[in-house]
C-alpha cells in the first residue's frame, strides 16, 4: 500500500490503520511529519520527498494507494501552488498507480468542491457552484483519478473538519484552541443543526473498509458524524468537555448553514461514524493534554 501525506493527522492515522490490518506500507511525507508517522517495523518504508519530483523513488508495484497529501489554501499559497500540489501531482500519481499495477485509489478530498452551497443539507447530489481555487484543484484532482475507472476502481472522499489528537484549520479545531485559553467563543445561528465533522479514526477505519471492499468504478460520497447536535451544543460539549470556563456569545447574523448526509457511503460502502456526541466527547477528552501537531484539514 502507498500512502501520500502520510505525516498529517489524517495520513498518519491511515498508515497506522493499514499496519494493524497487516499491510506493508510506504508512506510519503514531508520531513517535518516524520515524528507522526506510527512504528512499523519492516513493514512501513518511509519515503520523504515532493510527489512532483522526478527522483522521488516510488515503489514499483502497490495494491493500493491512499492520497492523503494536499496544499491547503494557507497565507502565502498562491493558485499556482494549489495546481501544482493539488492537480498535477494527484495526475502523476494516478498514472503511477496505474503502472504500478493498482487496482484501488483512495482520494482525500473536500466539502469545498461544491463552492457556495445554497441548501439545508450536502450530499452527493448537491450542485457545485463557484468553488473557490482550493475547491476547484480538489475537484479537479477527483476528475483526474476518476478518469481512469478503466484500469482503477476509485473513491473520493469528501471531508468536512476532520477532528481528533492536535487537529487544526476547521471550526471545531478552533473552538477548541480558543476554549483552552479560557476565551470568548461566539457563535452565529446557535440553534442550527450540526454533524459537519469527521473523526480521523472514523476516515481511517473506512479507508480499511474500502481496500478490502467489493466495489468498482469511481465514485465520491460526503461523510460526516452520525446523529445530529446543535452549532451551541457543539461547543459547549468541547468547553464542558475540556473544563474550560470560555464564555459562549451569541450574535446576529444573517446567513445559512448546513449539515451533511453520509447516507450513501454509510448504506453502500460500510461508513460507520461515531454520533455526533461522542466523537465531540473523544475529542475532548483527547485534547485535553494540549497537543497541538498536525493538521486538521484532510485532502
Amino acid at each position: 500500500m502507498l500512502v501520500t501525506g502520510a505525516g498529517g493527522v489524517c495520513g498518519s492515522r491511515v498508515v497506522a490503520k493499514l499496519l494493524e490490518l497487516g499491510h506493508d506500507v510506504t508512506a510519503v511525507a514531508g520531513r517535518s511529519g516524520l515524528g507522526r508517522l506510527p512504528a512499523g517495523g519492516e513493514r512501513l518504508t518511509t519515503l520523504v520527498g515532493d510527489l512532483c519530483a522526478d527522483d522521488l523513488p516510488l515503489p514499483t508495484e502497490a495494491q493500493a494507494v491512499v492520497h492523503a497529501a494536499a496544499q491547503l489554501p494557507d497565507p502565502g499559497v498562491d493558485v499556482s501552488g494549489l495546481v501544482r500540489s493539488n492537480v498535477l501531482a494527484t495526475q502523476r500519481l494516478v498514472e503511477r498507480a496505474v503502472s504500478m499495477g493498482a487496482h484501488t485509489f483512495i482520494y482525500f478530498s473536500s466539502l469545498s468542491v461544491y463552492g457556495r452551497i445554497t441548501g439545508p443539507q450536502v450530499d452527493e447530489t448537491t450542485p457545485i457552484l463557484d468553488p473557490e481555487p482550493y475547491g476547484l484543484t480538489k475537484l479537479l484532482g477527483e476528475r483526474l483519478v476518476a478518469d481512469r475507472a478503466d484500469r482503477l476502481r476509485s473513491m473520493a472522499l469528501r471531508l468536512p473538519g476532520v477532528i481528533g489528537p492536535g487537529s487544526r484549520r476547521n471550526w471545531l479545531s478552533r473552538v477548541m484552541e480558543t476554549a483552552r485559553r479560557g476565551d470568548e467563543i461566539t457563535l452565529f445561528q446557535p440553534e442550527a443543526p450540526f454533524n459537519n465533522a469527521a473523526h480521523v479514526d472514523d476516515v481511517a477505519r473506512f479507508v480499511g473498509t474500502l481496500l478490502d471492499g467489493d466495489w468498482t468504478g469511481a465514485d465520491a460520497v460526503t461523510l460526516a458524524a452520525a446523529g445530529m447536535t446543535s452549532i451551541e451544543g457543539a461547543a459547549r460539549a468541547v468547553v464542558e468537555g475540556l473544563g474550560s470556563r470560555s464564555p459562549i456569545a451569541v450574535r446576529a447574523h444573517a446567513g445559512s448553514s448546513f449539515t451533511v448526509s453520509s447516507a450513501r457511503a454509510t448504506q453502500r460502502y460500510g461508513y460507520a461514524p461515531m454520533p455526533i456526541e461522542a466523537m465531540l466527547a473523544r475529542f475532548a477528552r483527547e485534547n485535553a493534554a494540549g497537543s497541538t501537531q498536525g493538521a486538521g484539514r484532510c485532502g
